[in-house]
């Protein structure tokens, strides 16, 4: 049923709300059927295992995670988009990889390109929709953002020296 109304999405009550590019609708809730067969119950393992591989990641390695994940947004929903968590690019990034059979890995490829890279004194040219990751970069953000935080008038565009 085509609904005019706030943007909404997901379940509300026993109403189910989405959005396509045409319009927003909403239907009764109900609960699909369960095939459970031999390819449905191997994704779902492949997604079992990578989310409890999380749990065996050292703190070093989930804050790498994370400074890659915060470089990254999501797909836009209801004409919104944000910033991924750590788990979701971790999850994102390996559970393709379990269901093609490829092992998993510990660390996000952003972050290993940009060492080897910086290790091999070339600068790392990547892709052209996000920043190169690597240590160099994070200490250049951190320096950027102290800076203005002492001096945000030599940061404002249009503003007289």
């Amino acid at each position: 049923m085509k609904v005019l109304d706030i943007p909404m999405s997901g379940k509300r009550g026993n109403r189910v709300c989405q959005r396509n590019r045409y319009c927003q609708y909403s239907y009764p809730a109900f609960i699909p059927y369960n095939r459970r067969t031999p390819a449905q119950c191997a994704v779902r393992g492949a997604f079992g295992a990578v989310s409890a591989r999380w749990r065996t990641l050292t703190e070093a390695q989930r804050r790498v995670w994370i400074a890659v994940a915060s470089t990254k947004k999501t797909k836009p929903r209801l004409l919104q988009c944000g910033r991924l968590t750590g788990f979701l690019l971790f999850m994102k990034d390996n559970v393709p990889r379990v269901n093609r059979g490829l092992p998993q890995v510990d660390l996000p490829l952003e972050f290993l390109r940009a060492l080897e890279a910086e290790a091999a004194g070339r600068p790392d040219v990547g892709s052209f929709d996000q920043p190169p990751i690597g240590p160099a970069l994070f200490l250049r953000a951190k320096q950027l953002l102290e800076d203005w935080r002492d001096h945000p008038q030599e940061f404002m565009a249009g503003q007289p020296p």
